[in-house]
């Protein structure tokens, strides 16, 4: 269920307008419209949603709404709210630089540098961010549906059910602040500890300790990153 996050800080004529751009966008999906009509109101929807500015820079010149996670990869993500971002061209021109391309699906996970994981992970925090900041953390403003999160899970080494914290965007992000669960658990036994099959969060610190010292017998795993 969507979280519900200083909503007093958004009025309601900003809110009636966003929510205006969600309903031509639902309508033209439940309708079957094409896609390139599809995309369009989903772009419409990002950019009313973000307040016609770059969410990363603040620039209102040469918008764009981007796809934080490439529709190419994962196409039922495609006109999801939680993965749209505006962004200036210079924003947009950096988040692609590099392999633009159709993926090898036979290759692991942004082996050809297209999806740009700690991006991704960026994208996300900084869409959650400025949600809470200007209080449109509102029921389909961002939403990521379950289907979607699960595959995020699965990319990243984990149960698709392993629950994550916060409305979807901020899920959305904390799934990708974690390191691949199958590497973690490769460098873990290669220091002789085992490894928790759980999400290390932000700030957070997994600590093994000896049975007999009381001390950490092999070391400290903590995820520092936050932006």
């Amino acid at each position: 269920m969507t979280e519900t996050v200083g909503t007093e800080l958004a009025d309601a004529a900003m809110i009636a307008s966003i929510q205006a751009k969600l309903d031509r966008l639902t309508e033209a999906v439940n309708a079957g419209l094409n896609r390139t009509r599809c995309l369009r109101r989903w772009s419409e929807f990002i950019r009313e949603r973000d307040g016609h500015r770059c969410v990363d820079c603040h620039s209102t010149r040469r918008l764009a709404a981007h796809h934080v996670f490439r529709k190419v990869l994962l196409p039922e993500a495609e006109y999801q709210t939680g993965n749209g971002i505006t962004l200036c061209r210079e924003c947009h021109r950096e988040v692609h630089v590099g392999f633009n391309g159709r993926p090898d699906l036979s290759k692991p996970l942004d082996a050809q540098g297209g999806e740009k994981l700690p991006l991704i992970e960026r994208l996300y925090c900084i869409l959650d961010q400025d949600a809470v900041e200007r209080g449109l953390l509102l029921p389909g403003f961002y939403e990521l549906d379950e289907q979607v999160l699960a595959k995020f899970k699965l990319f990243q080494g984990f149960a698709h059910d392993t629950p994550f914290p916060g409305p979807p965007v901020r899920q959305a992000y904390l799934i990708w602040a974690q390191a691949n669960l199958a590497v973690r658990r490769a460098l873990a036994e290669a220091n002789g500890f085992p490894m928790t099959d759980q999400p290390i969060l932000p700030g957070e610190a997994y600590v093994v300790w000896g049975s007999e010292t009381g001390q950490p017998s092999a070391g400290i795993i903590r995820n520092p990153r936050w932006y």
